[in-house]
Order: C-alpha cells, then structure tokens, then sequence
C-alpha cells in the first residue's frame, strides 16, 4: 500500500499549471508568458459540497473560477495511472496548480501532511520536474487520509486539457522514482534524510543531462548504449558514495532509474538543470543535523558577509535579517528573537523563491554558529542543569512542532495563528500547558533559556469560536486582543505581507482533548440531583432518550484506520455524483 500511496501521491506534481493563452508550451516545457494568472483546481470527485468547500479552503482556490475546477473520479485515475481504479474509487485527494514566473521553479506544499504521510514535497518537486512540469507552484490537500491518485489524476487531466501531450514513459519514471526515493529512506542501513536523498538524486539528473548535452555538442556516439550507460552508472556511483550509500541492490535500483531518466524529455533539455536548482532546497532540519562548533563572534564579525540587497533576488527583510544579526553578535546579546522571526516570515511568505530559502538557511546557519558558543557554559553546569546543547534544543524544537501538526493538527494551527500575530515561533519559545474556558483556549508561552530563569514568559488565547487572539497584559493582568499579524516594519523597517495559508479548519467547537464544556457539567449535576430527589434506583428506570454522559472525542486524522479506508484506489460503493457545473 505505501508504494501506491507514493506513486499516487505525486499527484500534484506532474504538472506545470496551464492556462492558454495565459501559459504556451513547447517540448521543453512550460513557458509562462504571464505569470500568476493561471489557477487550476482538481478536486476528488466523492467530495460532496462541504467538504468541496472546504478543500477549496484548504488549497487557498476559493476565488478559482469554476470554469477552472475538474472532478476526479476512479475512471480517470485508471486512464492516467493503469492501476484498476474504476467507478467504484472513491477519490478525495485535490490539487491546485499556478503558473509562476521564470526562475521560480516547482514549488510543492502539503496543505495537509497530516492526512498525505508517504512523500515530502520535495520529493513531489523532484519527480514533477521529471515529468516535465516548470515554474508552477503546486498545493496538495485531502479531507480524509488517503494515497493521492486522484489529485495525480487531476494534474494529468488539467494538463491534457490545456493540449499538452503527456509522454506515458517519462510519467512512468516520474512514478518510479517516488517509490525509490521512499525506498532509499526506508532501507535497513540507509542512514539518509529524506532531503539529502532527494538532493542525491536532483545533482544524478543534473549531471545526466550535463552529459546528454555535450554528447549532442561533441563527437560522441549517442547511439553506443553500452558507453551510455557505463558514463550513467559512474555518475551513480560518484554521488552515491559522496552519500555514503553502498547498498548494491539500492545502486543497481538508481542505476536503472537514471537510465530511464536519460531517455525522457526532461533529460534532453538544460533548463532542467535550472528548474532543480531553483526547487530542491534543503530543508532547515537537515542542515542543521549536518553543523558542527561553534565560531566566535570576532570571527564572524571579521568574515564577509552575503549581500542580500538585491531586491530582485531577495525580499528586502533578508537584508534587514542579516543586519540585525551581525548587530546582536556585535552586541553579545542573544540570536533566538530573530532566529524567531526568520521561521514568522517563511510562514508569512510560503511562495519563497529557492534563492531566498538558501538566503534563510545561511543566515540561521551563521546563528546556530553564534548561539553555540553558549554550549561551553552549558556543559560547565553554569547554566540550567540539564539544558541540551543549542543543537539538540534546536533540532527538538524542530521536531516537536513537526510531531504536533501530524498528531494534533488543529491545536498546531492555533499556535501557527499565534506566531503569526507574535512573532514568538514554535519553533524556537514553547507553547505549553494548553487549558480552556468554554471557547477560549490559553497556552503559556516561554523562551528555554539556557541560565534557567523564566524572564521571557507570557501567556496567549485564541478563541475558537471567534478567532480572536489576546495576550497577557503583565501590568494589568488582563488579557488584551492582539493583531492580525506580526509587525515587521516595526523592527526591521521592511513590510511583510502576511499572506499565510491555513493549514487545517479550526472548528468553532473544538475542545483540547479531555475538555468538558461548563455548561455538560451544569447539565450532568442538574441531571443527577433530579435523579437522587426521584430516588431512581435501576437504568430501567430512566426515560430511552436521557443522554450518555460520555463526552464525545474527536478522532485525530489518520487513527484506527483500515487499509480500505486509507486508500482511496481501493474499489469501495461511492455515492452517487452529480456533475459539476461548468
């Protein structure tokens, strides 16, 4: 089941938005000749029209013409994908594609991870771009978990529908080298990220297409496939040692699939090399993992500095980061407020270009190496006892909030709201001891500092049912409403558009888990004292309609569910679909 998932779930990769006359196309692909114009959607068809709705929500395609909007059903999955779907599938899995401007690259987000588990986005971007897709951002959501066929489906249909002609071939390796990459992860021995795998593979079809080039410019026989495919397997085998993968089956595996890479159309072309370089970026978590030592500050003071002025390139609060940085060290004073900050913009801003990306993980890479001069003092029991290194605080971090948006997503999305108007990320203060008063929910909000004192704490609520956010006044004990989102300009001198995409509905009746609403129990004492005052003495005697006392627990996505209702290429009775109004 987990290679389907993989195949299917790169459903919203295979494909560069198209819209004509918005976007042309040519065998090398997709050229934009006006950007951010062109929206299409693909919805499961078994949606009905709330959770349509609401996956529109989620993918941020509310305003998406419906012109612009296909259904996805079992028969067009198996049209595409040849793996016995049919009318019976039931599909919920959805896509949204737009067409961006030259340089941005394939850019993938998992609206819904929690639900779509099998395959990082990066892993989307890398088989998208072996498919053939360029410069498009690309969002995936699902209101149920599934595998993703149907949203797969969809990205072939929009593009067929737009009158381009899918290489079945150069499909079939965009889909073997998901299952790959999840098999590289997931082997005995393999100790490789999810991202260095995929920036593994991006530098192989680099170099294949970097070979097939000069090969055309050169005297060099094209037609000899046993030169061809030895000059393929050393190109294997160099950048699989440089990541320490030795497995002989697993290289006999990449070997093969980069074969089938050198034949298709992506491979044929330069701007292949372009669009990977612009869209595989490595993950903060993994460089991070990769960071050794600490520098001292006189010599990061005394070492040159990135110029992000560009404004072309670069948004301008990259700069203002980098220049408030270098004042803190200079300062000696601590990195974590704006390490904060750079995680509030990317969440801000989630249609960051590569080259911006790059620019964030420098810059928090030259404030870990800051920050880890503290490890010293740490170690020296000068500080809090047991306080982790910066590394592993960090990477706990990290992964803690990672953890939260899979197992509790909606509580993950309340913080996210927070952060946003605060500017306090999960991922460096901790957001603890969650309680709630009938809609409102408050959460301790503390910086870990390393000398052990609790300086830096307040307290945030969000209400669920109204959506407003309110802070703790420590002068007058009250809480006060807070604003939307973060103001940047006010510390840096550089607007951010807060243009944030919810990651899961918050439902106005949530409760955190183990919650019961004042008024049930109002309702539970009344209830027994009338019971106690008619001295009911058995069950039998209550009326057939008195309420259970139990109060209901909403499932978290994805628990005590079968193999049938997590895939939806499974042959289930659907209900019944009216055709979408055009």
């Amino acid at each position: 089941m987990k290679k389907r998932l993989l195949l299917s779930a790169m459903v919203a990769l295979v494909g560069a938005p198209l819209a004509q006359p918005v976007l042309n196309f040519n065998t090398d692909g997709i050229q934009h000749a006006q950007a951010q114009e062109s929206q299409l959607v693909a919805l499961g068809g078994s949606l009905d029209q709330n959770q349509a709705q609401q996956t529109l929500q989620l993918l941020g395609a509310n305003a998406v013409d419906s012109s612009n909007i296909i259904y996805v059903d079992g028969t067009m999955i198996n049209q595409y994908l040849q793996d016995g779907s049919g009318p019976g599938t039931v599909v919920y899995s959805s896509a949204y594609i737009q067409g961006m401007n030259e340089g941005y690259g394939v850019q993938v987000q998992i609206v819904t991870p929690q639900n779509i588990t099998g395959v990082s986005a990066t892993t989307y971007q890398n088989a998208a771009i072996t498919a053939g897709a360029r410069n498009a951002q690309i969002r995936i959501a699902t209101v149920s978990p599934v595998t993703g066929e149907g949203a797969l489906a969809g990205v072939y249909a929009l593009l067929e529908q737009q009158g381009v002609a899918l290489n079945p071939e150069d499909v079939q390796v965009a889909q073997n080298e998901i299952s790959l990459v999840n098999e590289i992860i997931e082997s005995e021995g393999a100790t490789i990220s999810d991202s260095q795998v995929n920036q593994m593979i991006s530098e192989i079809k680099q170099e294949i297409v970097n070979t097939n080039i000069n090969a055309e410019n050169s005297d060099v026989d094209v037609d000899n496939s046993e030169e061809t495919n030895t000059n393929i397997n050393n190109i294997v085998n160099n950048i699989t040692n440089n990541y320490g993968v030795s497995d002989e089956e697993l290289q006999l595996a990449l070997e093969e699939f980069a074969q089938e890479f050198a034949n298709t159309e992506a491979a044929q072309s330069e701007d292949t090399i372009g669009q990977l370089e612009q869209s595989i970026q490595e993950d903060w978590t993994d460089v991070l993992a990769g960071l050794e030592g600490a520098v001292p500050a006189e010599e990061l003071l005394a070492a040159e500095r990135v110029d992000f002025s560009d404004t072309e390139t670069y948004h301008p609060i990259l700069q203002a980061f980098s220049d408030e940085l270098y004042r803190v060290i200079e300062a000696g004073e601590v990195v974590d407020r704006v390490y904060s900050d750079t995680f509030v913009f990317e969440a801000m801003s989630p249609d960051l270009t590569s080259e911006e990306k790059s620019a964030l993980n420098h810059l928090r890479t030259v404030m870990y190496q800051y920050a880890a001069n503290q490890d010293e003092f740490i170690a020296s029991g000068e500080y809090q006892p047991g306080f982790a290194s910066i590394k592993e605080n960090w990477t706990n971090k990290l992964n803690a909030f990672e953890g939260l948006k899979a197992s509790n997503p909606v509580q993950a999305e309340i913080i996210s709201s927070l952060a946003i108007a605060t500017g306090r990320a999960p991922q460096v203060y901790n957001y603890v001891n969650p309680t709630q008063e009938g809609t409102v929910i408050t959460l301790e909000n503390m910086w870990d500092n390393p000398a052990g004192n609790q300086a830096d704490f307040t307290m945030y609520s969000f209400d669920v049912a109204t959506d407003v956010m309110s802070e703790l006044d420590v002068v007058t004990n009250e809480m006060v409403p807070l604003q939307a989102a973060y103001d940047f300009n006010a510390i840096y001198g550089v607007s951010v558009e807060n243009l944030y995409q919810s990651q899961v509905e918050i439902p106005a009746d949530y409760t955190l888990p183990g919650y019961v609403p004042e008024e049930s129990e109002v309702e539970e004492t009344s209830s027994e004292e009338e019971t106690s005052e008619d001295e009911v003495s058995s069950e039998e005697s209550l009326p057939e309609d008195v309420p259970s006392e139990e109060v209901p627990v909403e499932e978290e996505p994805g628990e005590d569910l079968s193999e049938s209702e997590a895939t939806e290429t499974e042959e289930q009775p659907a209900e019944e679909l009216t055709d979408p109004v055009e």
